[in-house]
């Protein structure tokens, strides 16, 4: 779909047209039940988390959240049923409860600092000033930099109003967290 239909698709949602709604349904239940397979849920668990992406996805629609999208369908309702699998395995107590990938962060952090190398004591200075973060950024970078999800699934999973919030969002919870290393750095 191209942006001019998935425009025209989200305004006949706002309308309530069943018609686009089950075609929706259709169109991209066999790819999800696919992609999810890989976790260990039952396929009738698939099939509700499939359904209440739906659901999330026309609520937003109807109440505003979605005015447009800079993806497609597909990888909006993909990104909120990732989220939902993982909220119930965590729930099913399945994924494990992994502390930062301090491995991951660390190659951020010297990414946005010049490829400096670290020692352990800046990576524990680091590691102590993320924990101060509050907890939408601890998520919202924890979502982006150690579950991989793009800005867009983050927008979907977190409910943002659109991907311009999220990319605004993540650029001030990076700058607090540089801003909180240098206090202690410098303090």
């Amino acid at each position: 779909m191209d942006r001019d239909q998935v425009q025209h698709t989200i305004e006949r949602l706002k309308e309530g047209d069943k018609t686009v709604l089950e075609h929706l349904y259709k169109e991209h239940r066999t790819p999800f039940l696919k992609f999810a397979s890989k976790y260990k849920l039952s396929k009738d668990e698939l099939l509700d988390i499939y359904q209440d992406s739906i659901l999330a996805f026309v609520d937003n629609v109807k109440n505003g959240k979605v005015e447009n999208l800079n993806s497609s369908i597909g990888t909006y309702l993909f990104a909120i049923g990732k989220f939902m699998v993982f909220k119930r395995l965590k729930r099913l107590e399945m994924v494990d409860e992994s502390p930062i990938d301090m491995e991951r962060l660390e190659y951020y952090h010297r990414e946005t600092h010049d490829n400096n190398v670290y020692d352990n004591e800046e990576l524990a200075l680091f590691k102590k000033c993320f924990e101060q973060l509050g907890t939408q950024c601890k998520e919202l970078l924890q979502l982006f930099y150690y579950r991989g999800f793009d800005l867009e699934e983050i927008q979907a999973a977190q409910g943002y109003d659109n991907y311009n919030v999220v990319k605004s969002q993540k650029s001030r919870c990076l700058k607090h967290l540089k801003t909180l290393i240098s206090k202690h750095k410098n303090g």
